[in-house]
């Protein structure tokens, strides 16, 4: 065989699809190519990677010719430049760059990069200025795959898909911070909606609407209008089009924190999640499609002042009712137009309806040979119009064409119609409508199909294989045949995630089978199964959380989020005992993920029943309430906890438990003022984890002992703890811990005069929050900036500074922890005395004022020197004052303007 000349070497990947070359240096970055060659698959593309074949070719060689046959370019850097190309002045990773200047290109910067070589950084400098290129920041491979796949999907939706064409392919791909969920891309083709989509999208661009309802019964179509609205008004938002489902939310005070996790909000431990929001969509153009509102419609007070709050923001809901909120567009979805009598129609008029060519193409899908004729026109005409033009009645019936030409579907879904008639009374016509044609298509299953439905009803948001088969009690085998048949059913749909295949149910589906399963015999037993299993997937990550690397196990515990709550209600409902363990190990998920203030709740219902506890479950309930109570700021409930927890620490025998309980303490006692003890506290708590190879634990707990010395005036000692935390973060990954650690480093450096190191550690501290979106790590960054404008001379701006920490904190209902208080409320009492009441007044109010953003601006801008507090100024003009304010705080004087007191 003879072989090609090198010089025209075809490199073929095993199959058509399109190819997205991988740049990068292979040994610091091995995990993280592994990542995205994971995302780029899940998308079924092919990731291409020079290394894999290469053996014949010089290394050059191969890489130009993979770049020349690629169609997407992703580049990974971080802190290597990798080896000069021979007979060049470049790197290999810098030359693939180069060569990749017609292809779409996605890139991506790991951080922190302490010793990224010149020439990288140099590289990196030169890709930032360039208009046409920019990249992402990522800390670990999970975030990593994450924005890989959500940016390939959009890249490809955007330019691939609708552009089609070279010079499309080759825009820029959307750039910028981690960015809000895609919209949902739909793999089948949207009949008969273009009138709807055009007038749909003609309400939300009318002057004035900014929230449009769209109404109709379940099943009529609502999701798939509102995400091509989404689609075709996605340049009118530049800030963001945002896709929330809601369908597995069934308490309103949920709604918002999924909003929350949708655009990326860091919603931990919220007081007020409107705050929040408002403070993450301002007055830029968002549309937020919020799907499935019906059931927790009790919201729609917070929306309306979100949209009070933010000038920019649109909203589409879908929802089986209105909102009742003043402003409120209803638009009630048609079902498909219907053709005629069928008697009297042609075949032309017939295939013409949206009705019938809907449920023709739904029909091709399971019988690709599938045509409408003049022998079975009549039957299918009639099938559409006994579903009332329903659509997803239509495809259930489409469905069914693989095993029944239309007109014995007609006989079997006539049949049913007459045996069922319509559903309950009280429930409104369509809904009723609808409701007997999910219950004819799950009639139609065989018996151990239609049992493995219902017991997927248990589940909330998706299931995988393994998690069905525990609950139903049957081989992992058995259940894969039944999921496929289901599947085939159109009544479960698989989905193929980073962790693997995730089966899910139409809604209005798992309503009705979980009214089935409810009437079994089993039911009981099959929810005890249920919850056993996500009892036991928490326990499997227990040690894996509290270890580097953890964010796979993160990964996997988010997806199964709604089902490890419906567990914990299983649990609290029937068999508390397992509970206090399940809470612990959940703890540090909880805190990633925004959950604490529903965690917090379950604690609350469980307390009064700790008597009733063994002595180590009692004591892991005790521990969990008292950190709980940290976590959202609660100082009552957390001197409670304390009172609870102190006499049980001699009985712990639980080295782990033990430790943590002591650093529970030393969170909790500066609350009370004491100081020294929660020193001794933390000492200890850090002493045993030490000896426990527990990094997480040991981080926070080096954490809190360093800023208990530096509240205690012990700033050498101090800056031996916080460093120790710095590095240990820096070891697991913590970007909280990594923030916070070198905020206060930051602010010993202040405390020993050493301004620039300071400045520099801050710096580096609110990349790491901003990068990682945490409100928190944001305030408490600008509490540090203040210590260090305040030793610069400039304490307007300390104050200013200050100020705005402690109103983003109220804003999220989350105030400083205890053991970081002191050291803030000694810098403003030095500040009221330096600046006088009335000054140090309006410097604090002027604070307050500022957004997250323009507070980040402030702490940025070089030129924040000779700060200027104007006057305060009439309430009413408030968007006004603000501006002032920030202007010539800024040193820009707008001495002018009408509203400047100045």
């Amino acid at each position: 065989m003879s072989q090609e000349p090198r010089d025209e070497v075809l490199i073929r990947t095993p199959d058509r699809r399109l190819r997205v070359f991988v740049s990068s240096t292979l040994g610091e970055l091995a995990e993280e190519r592994r990542a995205v060659s994971r995302a780029v698959s899940a998308l079924r593309l092919t990731p291409v990677m020079f290394e894999v074949g290469a053996r014949p070719y010089p290394p050059a060689e191969v890489y130009r010719a993979y770049l020349a046959q690629s169609d997407v370019f992703i580049g990974l850097y971080w802190q290597r430049y990798g080896q000069l190309v021979p007979g060049a002045q470049v790197s290999g990773l810098e030359e693939e760059f180069q060569l990749s200047g017609g292809l779409p290109r996605l890139l991506y910067v790991k951080a922190p990069a302490p010793d990224r070589e010149p020439r990288l950084a140099d590289l990196l400098a030169r890709i930032r200025e360039d208009a046409a290129a920019s990249y992402r920041s990522f800390r670990t491979p999970a975030e990593l795959g994450r924005l890989v796949r959500d940016d390939l999907a959009v890249l490809l939706s955007e330019r691939f898909a609708a552009a089609g064409s070279p010079a499309a392919a080759r825009e820029a791909p959307p750039t910028g911070a981690r960015g809000p969920r895609p919209l949902p891309v739909s793999t089948t083709s949207l009949l008969g909606r273009e009138r709807a989509i055009g007038e749909v999208t003609g309400l939300v661009e009318r002057p004035g609407v900014r929230l449009v309802t769209l109404t109709g019964p379940g099943g009529v179509g609502k999701t798939r209008l509102a995400v091509a609205v989404g689609e075709r008004l996605r340049d009118r938002f530049g800030a963001g089009t945002v896709f929330v489902p809601l369908e597995a939310v069934t308490d309103p005070g949920l709604v918002l924190a999924a909003v929350g996790r949708a655009v990326r909000a860091d919603l931990a431990g919220v007081g007020s999640s409107v705050e929040a929001l408002a403070e993450t969509f301002g007055d830029d153009a968002w549309l937020l499609i919020l799907d499935n509102l019906e059931q927790v419609v009790q919201v729609a007070r917070d929306l309306g002042e979100l949209l009070a709050r933010c000038s920019g923001l649109a909203i589409v809901a879908t929802s089986r009712t209105v909102l009742g909120l003043r402003g409120e567009r209803e638009y009630p979805v048609p079902r498909l137009p219907l053709p005629g009598d069928p008697a009297a129609t042609s075949l032309a008029d017939i295939e013409a309806s949206p009705a019938v060519a809907l449920f023709v193409d739904r029909a091709r899908a399971v019988r690709p040979r599938f045509a409408l004729t003049e022998g079975n026109a009549v039957a299918v005409a009639e099938i559409c119009r006994r579903l009332e033009g329903l659509p997803l009645a239509i495809e259930l019936a489409a469905a069914r064409i693989r095993l029944l030409d239309p007109p014995a579907l007609l006989d079997r879904l006539a049949s049913s119609l007459d045996a069922l008639g319509t559903g309950a009374v009280d429930l409104p016509e369509r809904q009723r409508t609808l409701r007997a044609t999910v219950e004819w298509s799950v009639g139609l299953l065989e018996d151990p199909e239609r049992s493995l439905l219902e017991v997927a009803a248990v589940f909330v948001d998706g299931w995988t294989i393994q998690a069905v088969a525990q609950a139903a009690g049957l081989d992992e085998d058995r259940v894969l045949d039944l999921s496929e048949a289901l599947a085939r059913h159109s009544l479960v749909y698989l989905d193929s995630t980073e962790l693997g295949p995730r089966a899910r149910m139409l809604e209005t589906v798992r309503e009705f089978v979980a009214e089935r399963l409810a009437a079994r015999p089993d039911a009981a037993e099959v929810g005890r199964r249920h919850a056993g299993y996500y009892r036991v997937l928490a326990e499997q990550a227990d040690r894996p959380l509290r270890r580097p690397g953890e964010s796979q196990w993160l990964e996997r515990l988010l997806a199964e989020r709604g089902n490890l709550a419906a567990a914990v209600r299983w649990y609290l409902d029937h068999d508390p005992g397992p509970l206090p363990r399940l809470f612990r190990v959940l703890w540090l998920f909880w805190t990633q993920e925004d959950l604490e203030r529903q965690a917090w709740s379950w604690a609350e219902q469980l307390l009064p029943a700790a008597d009733t506890l063994d002595p180590q479950a009692r004591a892991e309930l005790a521990w969990v309430a008292a950190v709980l109570a940290v976590d959202v700021g609660d100082d009552a409930a957390s001197l409670a906890a304390r009172q609870r927890l102190a006499p049980l620490l001699a009985g712990i025998s639980d080295p782990f438990l033990h430790a943590v309980a002591q650093l529970a303490m030393a969170w909790i006692l500066p609350i009370a003022g004491d100081f020294d003890r929660a020193l001794r506290e933390a000492e200890v708590s850090l002493e045993e984890l030490r000896g426990q190879d527990e990094p997480v634990f040991t981080g926070m707990a080096a954490f809190t002992v360093g800023s208990v010395e530096m509240a205690l005036g012990r700033y050498d000692d101090a800056l031996r703890h916080l460093g120790e935390a710095r590095d240990l973060a820096e070891r697991v990954g913590g970007d909280g811990l990594a923030a916070g650690s070198r905020v206060l480093l930051g602010i010993l450096a202040v405390l020993r005069g050493r301004l620039d190191e300071a400045r520099v550690l801050l710096d580096e501290a609110l990349d790491l929050s901003l990068a990682a979106r945490s409100t928190p790590a944001v305030a408490l960054c600008l509490a540090g900036y203040a210590q260090l404008a305040f030793a610069d001379g400039d304490p307007d701006r300390a104050a200013l500074l200050q100020g705005a920490a402690e109103s983003l904190r109220r804003r999220v209902g989350l105030p400083a922890w205890p053991h970081l208080r002191r050291v803030e409320a000694d810098l403003v009492a030095r500040l009221l005395r330096k600046l006088g009441g009335s000054r140090f007044d309006q410097a604090m109010s002027a604070g307050s004022g500022l957004t997250q953003r323009d507070a980040v601006a402030i702490v940025q801008d070089q030129r924040g020197t000779g700060t200027h507090i104007p006057e305060p100024l009439p309430a009413t003009s408030g968007t006004l004052r603000l501006r002032v304010r920030f202007e010539c705080l800024r040193g820009v004087c707008p001495g002018d303007w009408p509203a400047c007191a100045a």
